[in-house]
């Protein structure tokens, strides 16, 4: 709900549907202890109702633009999202906008603070990791008629527009490619499902590249672990110690697929010879790797610069952004080979 014209509404208008002054709602909002717990509850029903959000800058700016464009990333830890922040931040300067990055660690509860202290700086535009959050954030967003753009995941809402790749549709590709060379027991290290949609939906694709060729889906294959090198190859061992390992490793990101190359290699293994491993990004660093990574190709840096030009273009225009599918292709390299069966030696030392 708003002021009725159709505009978020104002302090000043707060105020006097509350019944008390400017200052007093300023108070109730910052220091809820200097006023009374009438007037607190009054105010702040009022704040709730409208979905009020202070603009931070209003003292500071007479125009409603202030080129500022919020890119909220879940980690600065993975180097996949540097390439993505270069390619935003440079479309962002040449339209004459400032980028403010956020950081979340994979916290809604953070992501939520995040946005709405966003709102209260009154950015342009908002680009989103990710699709799944609370829905309320979008419709703030919606009421401050802020554009918004999601990246790495598309998004079945028209309402909720995405500039990705399709998450599902590479780890299924990734997978169909591995058992087209003959490997079906596959295991999957990904990051975790529970906080990340990307994950959720990479698991999904390949669940359903093993469903097509009627390969079971076994959940002891699956580890769902943080983005670490660690992290990889702990689930690496962990799975190549089984009685019966996997002939084949499909890591949902390159992180972890390099600390499965270290730990396979730790162990004596043979890469590809003993145990394929595909990745999910191609970083720079995997393209070096001994040997180098076979991975889904990720278009980090068309997906950054598409989004920050079609947000530029809702801020500029008041048009609505238009959903875009951009393409994640796999690079062959040297970490995967055809299954070989009883003639590896480890196999044979496993049968």
């Amino acid at each position: 709900m708003d002021s009725g014209s159709g505009q978020p509404v104002t302090l000043r208008q707060i105020a006097r549907e509350a019944g008390v002054s400017v200052a007093t709602v300023s108070r109730a909002m910052r220091r809820p202890d200097a006023v009374s717990a009438e007037t607190r509850e009054r105010v702040l029903a009022l704040v709730a109702r409208h979905r009020y959000v202070p603009d931070a800058l209003a003292a500071s700016f007479a125009s409603r633009k202030t080129g500022l464009v919020g890119l909220i990333v879940p980690t600065i830890s993975n180097s996949i999202y540097a390439a993505f922040t270069e390619a935003v931040q440079g479309n962002l300067q040449a339209s004459g906008r400032k980028l403010l990055i956020a950081n979340t660690n994979y916290s809604a509860p953070l992501e939520a603070e995040i946005v709405h202290k966003f709102v209260e700086s009154r950015v342009e535009g908002i680009i989103f990791t990710g699709v799944r959050r609370d829905p309320a954030l979008y419709g703030l967003l919606r009421h401050y008629r802020i554009p918004f753009v999601i990246t790495w995941s598309t998004s079945d809402d028209a309402s909720i527009p995405a500039i990705s790749f399709d998450n599902f549709a590479a780890a299924r590709s990734a997978t169909r490619a591995l058992i087209a060379i003959g490997h079906q027991r596959i295991g999957l290290i990904c990051g975790m499902s529970a906080v990340n949609d990307r994950a959720e939906q990479r698991i999904a694709g390949f669940r359903a590249g093993l469903e097509e060729a009627a390969i079971p889906f076994d959940r002891e294959l699956v580890a769902e672990r943080p983005f670490e090198v660690a992290e990889g190859a702990a689930a690496a061992e962990i799975m190549m110690r089984m009685a019966q390992p996997p002939t084949a490793l499909f890591c949902a990101n390159d992180i972890q697929a390099l600390g499965a190359m270290f730990a396979c290699q730790k162990l004596g293994l043979s890469i590809p010879g003993d145990v394929s491993i595909v990745g999910f990004d191609d970083l720079p660093m995997v393209r070096i790797a001994n040997p180098p990574l076979t991975t889904v190709h990720v278009p980090a840096h068309e997906m950054g610069e598409a989004a920050a030009e079609a947000l530029v273009s809702a801020a500029d225009t008041q048009t609505p952004i238009r959903s875009r599918s951009l393409d994640a292709t796999i690079v062959m390299r040297g970490s995967h080979a055809p299954y070989r069966g009883a003639t590896s030696p480890f196999a044979r030392r496993h049968r």
